[in-house]
């Protein structure tokens, strides 16, 4: 059914477009620039960055509130997935262009989580290291083409306001046939068009198989694995597994590191029992 365009429509929309779905395709492109230019710490903090961000907008778009949720793309990816479950990829599908042997099948889901895992807030300072597949940005294309989509009223018109001799479809019914109905007429769509520089066009556009027009032409795309452990696992746990003569040095570490560096409480306990495990 059709619903009335929410009170002060534009007004809200206007906020929620400069807040959260501008920035957020200002974090979507860079993000997709720091994989290709091995950065990845970088790419995984965009990445849920630019998620978290469109989730809300997906969420405010839609009459529902975007509030205490802080960074957790998990859980905000599980409230919005009732607002249109059919327009939202259940497992995420391995493009015709990629080697079947470098793709991973994994659920949507589950790749949200293990993106959070990498590219949570506390681990900007790498306090729990990373682990990057070779098709991990073509994941994150996938899910932001499902999500960004969202980020409209998607019960109400598909043209906002009803007219004489076109069909009365909602723009949910309307994405399901129409290719177009992903536009939101933001940032991105400047960026696809060179509004912003062809260093930022070819950084959204190259490999992105949902985004880019048909014709586009992209340079082969480099496949590749990148993981990093934690400074803390280096320094304080792996001296301790070559034997407990190191267990001294290990403690005075490890108490200047809990007095002098911020660090997640789940964290701080593993290591604390870790390094209990090893007491001499």
């Amino acid at each position: 059914m059709i619903e009335p365009l929410p009170d002060q429509h534009a007004q809200k929309q206007s906020i929620i477009r400069a807040l959260f779905i501008d920035t957020a395709d200002d974090n979507y492109v860079l993000a997709r620039f720091c994989f290709h230019a091995n950065l990845d710490v970088d790419f995984f903090w965009l990445a849920v960055h630019c998620l978290e961000k469109y989730l809300k907008a997906a969420l405010l778009c839609n009459d529902r509130s975007s509030r205490d949720y802080g960074h957790k793309i998990v859980d905000l990816y599980e409230d919005v997935v009732p607002l249109a479950p059919e327009l939202l990829p259940e497992t995420l599908t391995q493009p015709d262009e990629m080697e079947l042997e470098l793709w991973h099948d994994e659920r949507t889901k589950d790749f949200i989580a293990r993106l959070y895992s990498n590219g949570q807030a506390a681990n900007r300072y790498q306090l729990f290291g990373y682990a990057l597949r070779a098709e991990d940005l073509l994941k994150l294309d996938q899910i932001v083409f499902g999500v960004r989509r969202l980020c409209q009223p998607l019960e109400a018109h598909f043209l906002l306001v009803r007219r004489r001799g076109v069909p009365d479809e909602s723009k949910r019914q309307r994405m399901n046939r129409d290719e177009g109905s992903w536009r939101l007429h933001a940032k991105l769509e400047e960026i696809m068009s060179r509004k912003h520089g062809e260093t930022l066009q070819r950084a959204l556009l190259d490999s992105n198989y949902p985004f880019a027009p048909k014709d586009w032409v992209s340079p082969p795309m480099t496949y590749r694995y990148s993981g990093r452990d934690s400074v803390l696992i280096r320094r304080l746990l792996d001296p301790l597994r070559s034997g407990p003569t190191n267990f001294a040095e290990v403690d005075k570490l490890w108490n200047w590191v809990k007095a002098n560096i911020e660090i997640p409480r789940e964290l701080r306990g593993a290591i604390q029992d870790e390094l209990n495990s090893k007491t001499p």
